[in-house]
């Protein structure tokens, strides 16, 4: 479990964060003056700081140059009520934070971005009739060439590459892509498939096969 070092002077919003953090599968240890994070800081050794800029002893600028003294990969957020000028922000950058936040932060917006800086996506590739295919997101390499997909359509790709000697029935794609199979989404599942096809029309070597009252397969 990712830990997160959490130095925060105001009760009610550290308590929050705290507690969100924590539903959401991160290990945050909280304290409310700059000494005291330096002091856990040495111990825990966190994968990310999120950092008040106004504290009640030390400063937030005083707590990053000490770390950054041994550490500058560990990766710090700044969050400020009150220091948020053009000057103060560069400060906070030049000291090597990832982002300066304005209080009141969105609890869901500060954990979409730790996701992204702990989580980062993989790239994930697959070699199919000699071609080597990358997909990472919704960009999509093969053999170099680039193409861009929706978000559904890149998923679509991703599960019949995952399952290139499957027929998959259009249930289990439903279920696996949209969470649910109603028969409804069934034209939301050919609009995705015929985008999908159109996408690939240059690599003929890649073919989405429909196969009658059997499902779909990935074929050549």
């Amino acid at each position: 479990m990712k830990k997160i070092l959490l130095i925060e002077d105001d009760v009610f919003l550290g308590q929050a964060l705290q507690d969100f953090f924590a539903s959401n599968n991160l290990s945050v240890s909280w304290v409310k003056d700059g000494n005291s994070g330096l002091k856990l800081y040495k111990t825990l050794h966190p994968d990310l700081i999120l950092l008040d800029v106004a504290l009640p002893d030390i400063d937030g600028f005083e707590v990053i140059t000490e770390i950054q003294q041994t550490d500058t990969s560990t990766p710090v957020i700044f969050m400020t009520g009150t220091e948020f000028s053009c000057e103060q922000q560069i400060k906070g950058f030049q000291l090597g934070a990832i982002n300066y936040l304005k209080k009141p932060v969105i609890p869901q917006v500060v954990l979409a971005q730790i996701n992204k800086l702990l989580f980062p996506p993989q790239i994930k590739r697959y070699t199919f009739n000699d071609l080597n295919i990358s997909i990472d997101n919704q960009v999509i390499t093969i053999d170099k060439n680039e193409i861009v997909l929706k978000e559904k359509e890149a998923k679509l790709l991703t599960l019949l590459l995952e399952n290139k000697n499957c027929v998959l029935s259009r249930e289990d794609i439903l279920t696996a892509i949209w969470k649910d199979n109603q028969h409804y989404l069934n034209n939301a599942l050919d609009s995705n498939l015929s985008s999908l096809r159109k996408a690939l029309q240059p690599f003929p070597r890649i073919k989405i096969v429909s196969i009658y009252g059997g499902g779909i397969k990935l074929g050549c």
